[in-house]
């Protein structure tokens, strides 16, 4: 009856195996095995074959639950953090003290599912004498009586490490990876909260590098509020290659075929990375005055105004005190934990899966998955 507490149908978990870790007929060892393994394959099928291999046999199914239950535990942590940190109650750690810090943030790809709908009928074209076209779906397959609607997102990634005197990360040391679908504000919360917690405020200093996308730039002075970072040397750049790119966007406006184009553009290239960003904007300038009409021109030549009067482009700078000069790790960071994962090809991601996924790859990656799952436990 109702409320029996006899009755196995009844949800829930245990108390005194909920002590030890134990998930929904799930150990904490087996739910790490099954996590990670389904992490490091590219699909979940390939994962339950993997596992199988070893001698742990379960459906594809179950193999997705555990690993879901898995990532929404170290949602869950993440959360409390979040939580713990508002309220001021989250402690400050000692990992980066004295350390040179650099943070890098950039976007990413997934495809994202919608709920499911009942299918609409897909008739066969024809031709004006009702024929039917040659490119009509064929009549023997099986059509499905619920779909989906998919939309590409843009799930929000950052990485922070410590480099050495060279710009390059310290080997001997462990980036943090995380990253959220939530939006831009959420991954500014998550990264002030990761600074705090790992000791930021008492860092050598603090890099910001990325790529010009104003959604990242626009909330560094918010990160550096809410971290506590007043009093830490704070560096901003933009990545190289990224201000690179831009002049050849400029100089391709211009409409100079390659032959024409590549000496101004290595000319230019150079002059940039030598720190000289306002004559190359002055030989831009020169250039639209020519064709006052010429849009695209004028945008290249805003952007790379905007970072040079903000204090981005100053690379010989940058390179004689020794901080990261391009945004390398967070392009490979975006490679190893989303494309290779969450942007397979004819790969569609509920989000809440999508999100979980997204932090088991951060924590394996990283080389944290111990360390965080048992704090997730405890």
């Amino acid at each position: 009856k109702e409320g029996d507490p006899t009755d196995e149908n009844i949800p829930g978990l245990y108390l005194e195996l909920a002590q030890f870790g134990f998930g929904k007929n799930c150990s904490p060892g087996l739910e790490s095995r099954v996590a990670r393994q389904a992490a490091l394959c590219p699909s979940m099928q390939l994962a339950a074959q993997e596992l199988a291999r070893d001698g742990v046999k379960m459906n594809v199914k179950t193999v997705g639950r555990i690993t879901h239950q898995c990532g929404q535990g170290l949602l869950a942590l993440r959360r409390q953090e979040v939580l713990l940190w508002r309220e001021g109650q989250l402690a400050a750690g000692s990992e980066l003290h004295g350390q040179r810090v650099t943070v890098q943030i950039d976007g990413g790809r997934t495809k994202i599912r919608g709920d499911l709908r009942p299918a609409s009928a897909t008739k066969e074209r024809t031709n004006d004498d009702g024929l039917v076209i040659d490119d009509a779906p064929g009549r023997s397959k099986q059509r499905p009586k619920q779909t989906y609607d998919a939309e590409w997102r843009e799930p929000k990634l950052v990485t922070i490490f410590v480099h050495n005197d060279q710009g390059r990360m310290e080997k001997r040391s462990r980036a943090t990876i995380d990253g959220t679908f939530q939006g831009p504000d959420a991954l500014a919360e998550l990264i002030a909260m990761h600074l705090h917690r790992l000791g930021a405020a008492g860092a050598a200093s603090v890099t910001f590098v990325s790529d010009g996308a104003c959604w990242i730039w626009d909330r560094i002075p918010v990160i550096v509020e809410k971290a506590k970072l007043q009093a830490v040397t704070i560096h901003e750049v933009l990545d190289n290659s990224h201000a690179s790119h831009h002049v050849s966007l400029a100089l391709a406006a211009l409409g100079l075929d390659a032959e024409q184009r590549m000496p101004l553009y290595r000319e230019h290239r150079t002059r940039l990375r030598n720190g000289q960003w306002r004559g190359v904007v002055e030989d831009l300038e020169s250039f639209a005055a020519e064709d006052p009409e010429n849009t695209s021109l004028q945008t290249e030549i805003a952007y790379l105004r905007k970072h040079g009067e903000a204090g981005r482009l100053k690379y010989p700078y940058f390179r004689q005190i020794g901080v990261p000069l391009g945004s390398g790790a967070i392009e490979s960071s975006i490679r190893r934990v989303i494309n290779q994962r969450l942007k397979s090809n004819s790969t569609f991601w509920k989000e809440s899966s999508a999100e979980a996924m997204l932090q088991l790859r951060s924590q394996l990656l990283t080389d944290r998955w111990d360390e965080r799952l048992t704090a997730s436990r405890r």
